[in-house]
């Protein structure tokens, strides 16, 4: 049996141990062509482990900073990790070394308030926040605005089931490159996360494939159909659900509404819910009912097919006493009726899109089905109510309701294309743009909205604190970017924001201490 022990930078094997040449506990010997030594060993010779030879690494292709950061001035490899290495040449590794960052002179979001602070970082951890903080790895923060990572609370994934829209690879690279660090995808997959198989795979899919912290929603009914329950307990088990979701499609039934809100109550779970009555709802309904529909004779959406539902909802929240949250509210009566329910402190909560907070149906151009996503863009006078929601802590969450779909599917004309828009690479930036830098929200309101709320929904341990995982973006306010077809990273490229010009560059982002330069 042969052992081997090597990185990806050291093409990628160090050293190796067989049946022959061993002792227990080393890793072997490094091979003949490398040279190792130990940097910097304290009294027990323990340091950390160097290597240089022919097989090591030129450097991370475009990353400059990256590389100077492994590789030193005489071409020793940084490891990271500690060990030591005994007379006759055998390595043992003892652990791994404190890399200390400090994040200098950034505009922090600290306790709700934008500061400038200096962040200590160490290993996986927040370590420090203050002035005046020093180190060996400095990150020049000045004139950068530090957060902690965006959290998303309304993600469609799109695996397994349907790849050719998207995957876990690439719509969860499109959301840490938006900065965020934490997302919850939907349950409407194929197979439909509802049981205890798919959310076993979905597991090791996440695993394999995403670059931040992913995790689902178990479906609310078998199937999203609205028949029967799925297990609540059973699925609740497992760390990666976060709660219960049919969204795409309303629970049309109020008594099975009310059996699933005493489930999640049961387990201390929540009810994330899409509200769509579809007794509201004629045959081939594709954007808002107003001036625009009836002029190009399409069939509209009122706005009693969302807060019939999210009223009905509300009122049997406050009756069983369960947590519950609304998705992508776009009327004014909602975010009417979830007001009156959080002034009697209940323990409900909704979320706005950055969509829905910045155009409206009359923003419509061509009737491209890019503006086609369901809830539809409402009336001026409902984005006003959601912006004056978020303002006054009624919408608590600002969510992007990402919604990957192939080319082909969007080129239909807009009442047989399907509904959805991609959002998370860009939701921050058209947010600060269009509604932070127009005085329509300030910029600590739309941070609460995107990382500690959120947070709070569903549970989550993630602030900008000591103690607490470094999870975090850092962001260039006064970069100007143009979304185009050619920068966005989702397999999709489905939004009506194309060519539209932001604010707002991801410049790092940290996940569990780990930093890279975007």
């Amino acid at each position: 049996m042969v052992q081997g022990y090597g990185l990806t930078e050291s093409s990628p094997v160090i050293a190796v141990e067989d049946d022959k040449y061993k002792k227990i506990g080393s890793i072997g010997k490094a091979l003949p062509t490398l040279d190792v030594k130990i940097d910097k060993p304290n009294e027990e010779g323990i340091g950390e482990l160097l290597v240089k030879g022919p097989t090591i690494m030129l450097g991370y292709y475009e990353n400059e900073e990256a590389t100077k950061e492994t590789i030193d001035k005489e071409g020793w490899l940084h490891t990271g990790d500690l060990a030591k290495i005994d007379k006759d040449g055998f390595i043992f590794i003892t652990g791994r070394k404190k890399f200390v960052i400090v994040l200098k002179n950034g505009n922090v979001f600290y306790q709700n308030k934008i500061q400038k602070l200096d962040v200590e970082i160490d290993g996986e951890t927040i370590s420090q926040i203050g002035h005046d903080l020093d180190g060996e790895n400095i990150i020049d923060c000045t004139d950068l605005l530090v957060t902690p990572g965006f959290v998303d609370l309304h993600v469609h994934l799109r695996e397994p089931g349907f790849e050719h829209k998207g995957t876990i690879k690439t719509e969860t690279l499109s959301a840490k490159y938006g900065g965020y660090t934490h997302i919850v995808a939907m349950a409407n997959t194929n197979p439909c996360m509802d049981d205890k198989e798919t959310i076993e795979d979905f597991i090791q899919r996440v695993q394999k494939d995403s670059s931040i912290h992913t995790y689902t929603y178990s479906a609310i009914t078998k199937d999203l159909k609205g028949q029967e329950l799925v297990d609540f307990k059973e699925n609740n088990a497992f760390d990666i659900v976060q709660g219960f979701s049919d969204d795409g499609k309303g629970v049309q039934s109020k008594e099975m509404m009310a059996k699933a809100m005493k489930e999640a109550k049961a387990i201390n779970s929540i009810i994330v819910a899409h509200c769509e009555d579809e007794g509201e709802l004629e045959k081939g309904a594709c954007i808002n009912l107003g001036r625009v529909s009836k002029e190009n004779g399409l069939v509209g959406i009122n706005n009693a097919s969302e807060y019939n539902h999210a009223l009905r909802d509300l009122q049997l929240s406050k009756e069983i006493g369960n947590r519950y949250h609304i998705c992508h509210i776009s009327t004014k009566e909602t975010v009417a009726g979830l007001r009156e329910y959080r002034k009697q402190g209940l323990p409900v909560s909704g979320e706005a899109c950055p969509h829905h907070l910045i155009l409206t149906d009359e923003n419509i151009k061509n009737l491209n089905p890019n503006y086609k996503m369901n809830p539809p863009l409402r009336s001026k006078e409902d984005l006003d109510a959601l912006i004056e929601g978020l303002k006054d802590g009624t919408v608590t969450c600002i969510s992007t309701d990402h919604a990957p779909h192939s080319d082909e599917e969007k080129l239909k004309p807009i009442d047989q294309a399907p509904f959805g828009i991609i959002g998370n690479q860009h939701a921050f930036s058209l947010v600060y743009t269009y509604l932070v830098k127009k005085n329509l929200l300030d910029l600590e309101t739309v941070l609460k909205c995107m990382t500690v709320n959120p947070s709070q929904v569903i549970g989550l341990d993630h602030d900008m604190a000591v103690g607490k995982k470094a999870n975090i973006a850092i962001i260039d306010l006064n970069e100007e970017y143009t979304i185009t077809r050619d920068n966005i990273y989702s397999k999709a490229k489905n939004t009506p924001f194309l060519d539209t010009k932001c604010f707002g560059l991801v410049k790092y982002h940290i996940l569990d201490g780990k930093i890279e330069k975007l």
